[in-house]
């Protein structure tokens, strides 16, 4: 599902993403960082271990075509691609926690 709008809480520690049926997603950063689809970053992927990241930041997060997003946190990865399906995978993911 494509969002409707992408943007950066005003404590830069979680994305809002907007969806144009009404659904809204507040998604942490550690959350974000924890699970950023990177190759340097597969080690986390099976893991739920959010204190690693509390105080990970977002610094910018910019359009990778019309499929995706780069979310730049403030320890410096940045190489994670969140195409929109993931993000909205993640997204429930986070819901059922």
């Amino acid at each position: 599902m494509t969002p409707k709008t992408i943007k950066i809480g005003p404590s830069k520690m979680d994305l809002q993403i907007n969806y144009d049926n009404g659904t809204t997603l507040v998604m942490p950063s550690a959350f974000l960082r924890l699970f950023s689809p990177s190759a340097e970053n597969k080690n986390n992927l099976n893991s739920n271990d959010l204190k690693k990241f509390n105080g990970t930041s977002i610094n910018k997060v910019e359009a990778v075509g019309n499929y995706a997003i780069r979310v730049h946190f403030s320890d410096g990865h940045n190489t994670g691609i969140f195409s929109w399906e993931y993000l909205f995978s993640l997204g429930n993911k986070l819901k059922g926690q």
